[in-house]
């Protein structure tokens, strides 16, 4: 029995997207949040913000995030290119249902093609009792340079704190 790996199911998730934009079309508008401005039009050559934000659905998906709302995507091209596509959505994670906000890197594979579409970098936020917001990573563990990797993409902090606020269902 041949094991599928997520890069296996990405690429042909994104081969499907590039044979069929206007259904794929269809379907991202659903995780869409209806303010985001973000355009649902699939170009099967380019990888724009549109293919991020569906490989973003599929890493989220992935990491047990539901209720998928995508508001808002960055474009980035250091220290990596791609996309920050920041999300709203609720966490299946070790602590219950978590509604919080979420951001995930996806690289663009300008330099590595074989990269396009991958996860370099997951950040997620949710309220706590006193009224702040719970981090993961956990700052606490900045001694861990996979941690101080991650929180360089905490840019627009306070943005991404408030995405619930400004993107309300």
């Amino acid at each position: 029995m041949e094991i599928i790996t997520v890069n296996t199911v990405l690429v042909l998730a994104m081969r499907f997207l590039e044979i069929f934009p206007g259904y794929s079309s269809a379907v991202l508008v659903h995780y869409l949040h209806p303010e985001s401005q973000i355009s649902i039009e699939l170009d099967p050559v380019e990888f724009t913000e549109s293919t991020a934000c569906w490989a973003a659905v599929f890493h989220l998906t992935q990491a047990g995030v539901e209720d998928i709302r995508i508001c808002e995507v960055m474009r980035m091209e250091a220290p990596v290119s791609g996309y920050l596509v920041d999300a709203t959505g609720v966490w299946k994670f070790q602590i219950g249902d978590a509604p919080g906000v979420f951001r995930i890197g996806i690289l663009d594979g300008q330099n590595y093609p074989e990269e396009r579409g991958k996860e370099f970098v997951f950040l997620a936020a949710c309220p706590d009792a006193n009224g702040g917001m719970l981090l993961y990573p956990e700052p606490a563990a900045a001694e861990d340079s996979v941690f101080v990797y991650a929180h360089e993409f905490l840019l627009n902090r306070n943005d991404f704190f408030t995405l619930p606020e400004r993107y309300p269902l």
